[in-house]
């Protein structure tokens, strides 16, 4: 029996939304390292930036999730809904990594981060206590993804 997540996954590569490519521990890394640095920013940046501050706390989630997608052969399509299809990858293919509750507050970072981007008087509807709670979930989905990743890195090492 085919699990939904198989399903996601297989529709997502026969759309293009995602693409199979060569699996890569060490880009993983790399975005795991990024998505870190940018937490660690977007607390710096809470008080004076909070538009670019809250952008930080969603980069950090995306670059966290891309890495996992890495790790697995798999990126998102590029272009206009790739934001969006890597969170469809977080809540499909991590669901049993990353909490319910961190995943649907990803959403609201992606619909913040977009408010920050392209919305009317941002600088007004974000400020250092919304930049500070999205710096906690952001920091707990990269810290799920880091240690998903140390797992799988964990569990090839012993199958071989």
């Amino acid at each position: 029996m085919t699990s939904a997540s198989d399903m996601w996954l297989r529709e997502s590569i026969a759309t293009g939304d995602v693409e199979r490519v060569r699996p890569n521990m060490g880009a993983a890394g790399d975005r795991v390292n990024d998505a870190r640095r940018h937490v660690r920013s977007a607390r710096l940046l809470a008080e004076d930036d909070p538009t670019l501050a809250m952008a930080a706390c969603h980069d950090a989630i995306r670059k966290a999730v891309t890495g996992h997608m890495a790790a697995a052969g798999l990126r998102p399509r590029r272009g206009e809904g790739a934001h969006r299809v890597v969170l469809e990858y977080a809540r499909n293919q991590m669901a049993d990594k990353i909490a319910t509750e961190d995943l649907l507050e990803a959403e609201d970072i992606r619909n913040d981060r977009s408010l920050a981007e392209y919305g009317d008087f941002a600088s007004g509807q974000l400020n250092a206590e919304h930049v500070r709670a999205a710096a906690d979930v952001a920091e707990r989905i990269v810290n799920a993804v880091a240690s998903a990743l140390a797992a799988a890195s964990k569990s090839r090492r012993r199958s071989t």
